[in-house]
């Protein structure tokens, strides 16, 4: 849920440093209150918005996808070691998605000819 706001926010802490330096600490802490405000409420309203249309088996494994996104995040900012239970369960969890989404539009297309034949039918 939260690694699209780190993506989009990553170039910025590139160019500016993790840490920010400032002679302005109040100009800071309200940017970072913008900061962790904002796209916290953007990543929750895309996920509700994406949950609404998504079976919620799906909904569930895609959740489950913090983890990795972490793991991502704490070895290419932080320098951490990919080990092999880790790349393992990263590509458990990515083939598990990838096997939902496959399963989705499947479905979704079985039901637009189901319903394109029933209204041929009437």
């Amino acid at each position: 849920m939260f690694a699209v706001t780190s993506v989009l926010l990553l170039p910025f802490a590139l160019a500016e440093g993790l840490v920010p330096q400032t002679g302005e600490p109040a100009l800071m802490l309200w940017l970072l209150g913008y900061l962790t405000a904002v796209p916290t409420a953007l990543s929750y309203a895309l996920y509700f918005a994406g949950a609404a249309v998504v079976r919620s088996a799906t909904v569930s494994v895609i959740m489950l996808l913090e983890p990795v996104s972490a793991a991502v995040l704490a070895v290419v900012l932080f320098g951490g070691h990919l080990t092999a239970p880790i790349l393992a369960s990263t590509l458990l969890m990515l083939g598990a998605v990838t096997g939902l989404a496959v399963s989705e539009a499947r479905g979704a297309r079985r039901a637009a000819m189901w319903r394109r034949g029933a209204l041929a039918v009437r």
